[in-house]
């Protein structure tokens, strides 16, 4: 692993939504939503994970809704008293003795068991317990208009606009299985019209245009809101996307404020930051931290002679090697200035330092870069000051930097191509 990767902080991970969604589908699904009309369908992928992002959500309002819904349909007791006073009693055993505790029944299972049931599942059960409820209550309002003989029960029938109102718009189920819904619903008026033998023929076609007229207008709402509730899921997927290109961005950014252009390493600036905290927990622990320093011997003959660009790979190189030997975690190397490099190790005493020093050193020499212009060698070589020292009171981080360069003069006065090490 190299210096640059060890020495990096870890990057933060921008939230995501349940699952992974490809930039594409989200695309063509939101084209898709752009047209006119819509099947209400995402890609496969994204259909997924829309049912997972809100079943939960959908779970908890049904069974909420479905809990109050039970009382309103209780409720209407009241004007089954006053619509159908002969079967008053039957509507009674109907939608307490049987409904009601079918509902709780199912409600209560439901609840319990909803840690174990999958997203897709959980969906498949919330819309499949709306449909199948929605549909026994009707039945029961169509038996129990059946079996009346009083003259207002006939226009009781309008009752079921309710039940069509209370699957499409307050629960709101989803398109398909609302148009499923509502043909169920309106069959079980069809089939109970025709179960009351004296019903007033007048009222059929009126009664049919007045629930299929509320089937039709809750199912437009219905498919309205459906869609609006995927466009504004798109839009949050592609806001969580823009969010995490915002991010990446100001990370890149912020990388690059502390990294040198030319050799990848980072800069001056982010090693005395990495120095001064290196020292600091140094402190804490009483560890030894150690600087090393380096020059490239002879590099602005080398420039005169090849040419900065030249010049410029011959830095890369040598930044390279000394990534390379540096191999501790939390080593960190740095271009100090021009052909000036330095690096911070931490932990490491003066023996443990001089040998990383002399790995570079001899690194810098295996590369082989022709350096005719040198009155040391034939090769690009380097000289290393090299400082440690146990962290204690009375010394501050900068006294290393200036101990290194000091050991760095040193080291070029006895004639380069050389590690000279020192301790404070």
């Amino acid at each position: 692993m190299s210096t640059f990767s060890r020495a990096l902080p870890p990057a933060r991970r921008t939230v995501q939504p349940t699952g992974h969604t490809s930039r594409e589908d989200v695309a063509a699904a939101t084209e898709q939503f752009d047209k006119t009309l819509s099947w209400l369908r995402f890609p496969a992928a994204l259909e997924h994970q829309f049912v997972n992002d809100s079943a939960a959500r959908r779970l908890r309002y049904f069974l909420l809704s479905g809990l109050l819904s039970l009382f309103v349909f209780n409720g209407f007791l009241l004007v089954d008293y006053l619509m159908a006073p002969d079967v008053f009693w039957l509507a009674v055993k109907i939608r307490v003795g049987l409904f009601t505790p079918f509902a709780i029944i199912a409600l209560l299972s439901v609840w319990l068991k909803r840690h174990s049931m999958s997203p897709q599942t959980s969906t498949l059960v919330g819309e499949c317990l709306v449909l199948v409820s929605g549909s026994f209550a009707a039945a029961c309002l169509a038996y129990i208009l059946s079996n009346s003989h009083a003259t207002t029960s006939q226009y009781y029938h309008v009752g079921l606009m309710v039940v069509i109102m209370y699957g499409n718009m307050v629960q709101r189920l989803r398109f398909w299985y609302a148009v499923a819904f509502s043909l169920t619903v309106y069959l079980i008026h069809l089939g109970g019209v025709m179960m009351v033998p004296a019903f007033n023929p007048r009222l059929n076609l009126p009664m049919a245009l007045l629930i299929g007229a509320t089937m039709v207008f809750t199912l437009m709402a219905n498919y309205a809101l459906e869609r609006d509730e995927r466009r504004q899921y798109l839009l949050s997927l592609r806001r969580k996307h823009l969010l995490q290109d915002l991010g990446e961005v100001q990370q890149r950014l912020q990388q690059l404020s502390r990294m040198d252009t030319l050799t990848g390493l980072f800069n001056r600036r982010h090693f005395q930051q990495y120095l001064e905290q290196t020292w600091q927990r140094a402190q804490y622990d009483q560890a030894p931290v150690a600087v090393l320093m380096l020059d490239v011997d002879h590099f602005k003959q080398y420039n005169d002679r090849y040419g900065h660009p030249v010049g410029d790979q011959c830095l890369m190189q040598v930044a390279q090697a000394m990534q390379d030997s540096l191999r501790r975690p939390g080593d960190l190397v740095a271009r100090y200035g021009g052909e000036e490099f330095i690096a911070v190790l931490p932990g490491a005493d003066k023996d443990t330092a001089h040998q990383a020093a002399e790995r570079i050193r001899e690194a810098i020499i295996k590369l082989g870069i022709r350096h005719e212009a040198s009155a040391t060698a034939p090769m690009v070589t380097a000289s290393i000051g090299v400082v440690s020292c146990r962290a204690r009171e009375g010394v501050q981080e900068q006294d290393l930097i200036a101990a290194a360069d000091s050991a760095l003069y040193k080291a070029k006065q006895a004639g380069r191509n050389q590690v000279l090490s020192l301790s404070l």
